[in-house]
């Protein structure tokens, strides 16, 4: 017999060490970092993206190949696949991969594995990876659409779960079923700190499995909403009778029968009380089997004036206001802040973000003095160094789980339960010092008794009580919040869509306003990263449309900004300019007052941490006045980021940005570009400092190495020369 060396022995000995029979085998026996090959039934397709689940007898894994499957065949549900790869991990999910090395399909067309039954409380790490089941599960959103990127909370046999959808998924804009069901999906996990995050993963809508004969099959919506009555619709996909109970409180208390059976349910709520909330719940009944609806906030239209203002920190161009002309506060922002504050006279709920301002911080002291009743939510992330400068004797609640920005609102409300005196005061504006001064912000102020109750709501569930003092211990904050408060108004005779995040679908809500555009959008944000608001905006854009943006943050990491240049929209960035663009603002159709303008505003940056993490608010508008007046705000912004180029013969149609440029500027081209078209940069000597070939329709160039100072920047083609002044900082 050949004998065996040491070194060969030990050799063969660590491959036995290193080899694995079965996915849990690689799943409890091998580190980070470390090599497994695994093999099971795939049990998902691209609704989850690019991230396959496989399984085996034993257990569940992750399989993740980066973006996509280049340089491997795509495995579908019901392949078998064997998969070489380094075991990572990503916010708590263990996974194969992105460095994979082998992807083999040993066979396709083979049964899913059986889900294992559990309830919300057991999915945790031993069925991660695994297709699982939840019996009699109740969706708290139920009759909501679903949209991508978001959670959704559920309960089961007194437990509560979360379910996941990304934007990929088939079931996004589909309707959330209210009926009580069994869900099946994949057992996964997001938590930064890998503790934690278990959510299910629903595929399609064969992972929903109705327990009755008839459900609810769209939202509880509100119409024809006046001072004394609204309608309340909904469908069911059978027919059933109408049924709705309502109340001042959650217990509700009155009822309408209506008994023909139909499938498309209204009914008529009259006689109430107008600037109320009034809860409903809807149900219908078909055979004995009744679908219920969960217990829904609505108001009547208030006796209040509806006055709407707005006011913004940097310069505006009156020369485009079509009656009134817009307000630019400049550095006295704090000052109009604190005159709102002490004008209160009753009660004054204040949550802000952030407070560093010793007028707007007197002014919370005065109105105390003044024997006004105040409650302060802050975020307990941030330095909030002027609330040590309140009265003693004023409650501040702090949000303390350090998850993204946090209590992220900047929202005022005065005397909500009184008719002439009740206010709302929000928008972008943080109560410190850059942002009252320096940076672009905007804040509105509304004179409504029904929308301020509906933020008293919002900001009691994070208070924790409606008293004057907080409860922490029953605080609710981020993703713990219910869907508790109104949507729908009627504000001064104009529509107003109320939205808090993340509970609402905020982006669902801004991506549903975009695709309503019929003539021009126009946008001012701090970030912009939500795949499904630049995609609506792309289906809408056309010659037909005037569509452009700025936005502060542009190349932050899954930022729009390329994707919508690419798509011939053309966006400005602004980042490397002074006074930084902190608006969260959309202006749609400004242009056309029979074409239902809006103004979108308020604390959500278009991103999926405020979607998905911070508590925050969004107010849709639509009213023409408004959005003439933020029109004239976001002219001047444009104005000051763009130099028009104009076209030379039928050639060249070019915008230059930013204007004064500090460390790079922007060429953005508004047709195909033409072949070797020449880009120049002169100083005012006529020495040519720099030159450039431009063959796509957006080029950057890198302005640190030159001098400040005025330069002359000449685009040559085929059509002939055009120049423009650029200033360098």
């Amino acid at each position: 017999m050949k004998k065996i060396s040491l070194f060969t022995f030990a050799l063969l000995a660590n491959l036995c060490v290193l080899a694995q029979s079965d996915i849990l085998d690689a799943r409890t026996n091998f580190s980070i970092g470390q090599e497994v090959t695994v093999s099971g039934i795939v049990t998902n397709d691209g609704s989850l993206g690019s991230v396959r689940y496989i399984q085996d007898e034993s257990a569940g894994i992750a399989i993740y190949p980066g973006q996509n499957w280049d340089g491997f065949t795509e495995p579908m549900p019901g392949d078998e696949i064997t998969v070489t790869g380094l075991i990572t991990e990503f916010n708590g999910l263990l996974e194969v991969g992105p460095d994979l090395s082998v992807v083999s399909i040993n066979s396709s067309g083979n049964e899913l594995p059986e889900p294992l039954v559990i309830t919300p409380s057991q999915m945790n790490e031993s069925v991660e990876g695994q297709l699982v089941r939840i019996d009699a599960a109740v969706f708290a959103a139920g009759g909501q659409i679903i949209q991508g990127n978001s959670t959704y909370n559920f309960t089961s046999s007194g437990e509560d779960g979360v379910a996941y959808f990304r934007t990929s998924n088939a079931l996004v804009g589909e309707v959330l079923t209210s009926c009580e069901a069994n869900i099946t999906g994949v057992a996964s996990q997001f938590s930064f700190d890998g503790f934690g995050g278990y959510q299910l993963l629903l595929r399609n809508s064969d992972d929903f499995e109705a327990l009755q004969n008839i459900c609810i099959s769209s939202t509880i919506d509100q119409d024809n909403i006046t001072t004394t009555s609204f309608d309340i619709s909904w469908t069911t996909d059978a027919a059933g009778d109408s049924f709705v109970e309502f109340g001042t409180t959650p217990e509700l208390g009155d009822e309408v029968y209506i008994s023909d059976l139909t499938t498309d349910h209204v009914v008529t709520l009259d006689n109430l009380e107008p600037g109320t909330i009034y809860y409903v719940q809807v149900s219908s009944n078909l055979n004995g089997e009744t679908t219920t609806s969960n217990i829904l906030p609505f108001a009547t239209v208030s006796l209040s004036s509806g006055e709407i203002l707005a006011y913004f920190t940097g310069s505006v161009d009156t020369s485009v206001a079509t009656d009134e002309e817009a307000i630019s506060l400049g550095f006295d922002m704090n000052d109009t802040i604190a005159a709102y504050i002490t004008r209160a006279q009753h009660t004054l709920d204040i949550a802000v973000y952030n407070i560093n301002n010793d007028l707007i911080e007197n002014a919370i002291n005065t109105a105390y003095n003044n024997g006004v009743q105040i409650r302060y939510i802050a975020e307990g992330s941030t330095a909030n160094i002027g609330v040590s400068d309140f009265n003693d004797n004023i409650p501040v609640l702090y949000r303390e789980d350090n998850e993204g920005s946090g209590m992220h609102n900047k929202f005022l409300i005065a005397d909500a339960e009184y008719t002439d005196l009740a206010y709302v005061l929000t928008g972008s504006t943080n109560w410190t010092e850059a942002n009252l001064t320096t940076d672009y912000n905007n804040l509105v102020v509304i004179q409504d008794e029904s929308l301020a109750k509906a933020y008293t709501i919002e900001f009691n569930e994070m208070w924790g009580s409606e008293g004057a003092l907080p409860d922490a211990l029953n605080s609710k904050f981020g993703p713990e919040k219910s869907i508790n408060t109104p949507r729908k108004f009627i504000i001064g005779g104009s529509p107003v869509e109320l939205i808090f995040s993340p509970t609402d679908g905020t982006t669902n809500a801004i991506r549903d306003a975009v695709l309503e555009t019929d003539y021009d959008l126009h946008f001012a944000l701090l970030a912009f990263t939500r795949d499904e608001i630049a995609e609506a905006m792309l289906e809408v854009n056309s010659i037909f449309v005037n569509m452009n943006g700025i936005m502060e943050q542009a190349n932050n990491q899954g930022s729009e900004f390329e994707p919508l240049n690419a798509g011939n929209i053309p966006v400005y960035s602004h980042e490397g300019i002074a006074n930084t663009i902190h608006h969260k603002y959309c202006i749609i159709d400004h242009s056309q007052p029979a074409s239902d303008p809006m103004v979108i505003t308020g604390s959500h940056n278009w991103s999926s941490t405020a979607e998905n993490i911070n508590d925050e608010n969004t107010l849709i508008i639509h009213d023409a006045r408004l959005a003439n007046l933020f029109y004239q705000e976001y002219k001047k912004r444009l104005d000051e980021v763009t130099v028009n180029i104009d076209e030379v013969s039928a050639g060249i149609d070019m915008k230059v940005y930013p204007n004064p440029a500090q460390n790079v500027l922007n060429l953005q081209l508004n047709e195909l570009a033409q072949e070797n078209m020449l880009i120049s940069l002169t100083d005012l000597s006529g020495k040519v400092v720099g030159q450039w070939n431009m063959n796509s329709n957006f080029l950057q160039i890198e302005t640190a190495a030159f001098s400040r100072g005025m330069y002359i920047l000449s685009i040559q083609s085929t059509m002939g020369i055009k120049s423009a002044k650029i200033q360098l900082q």
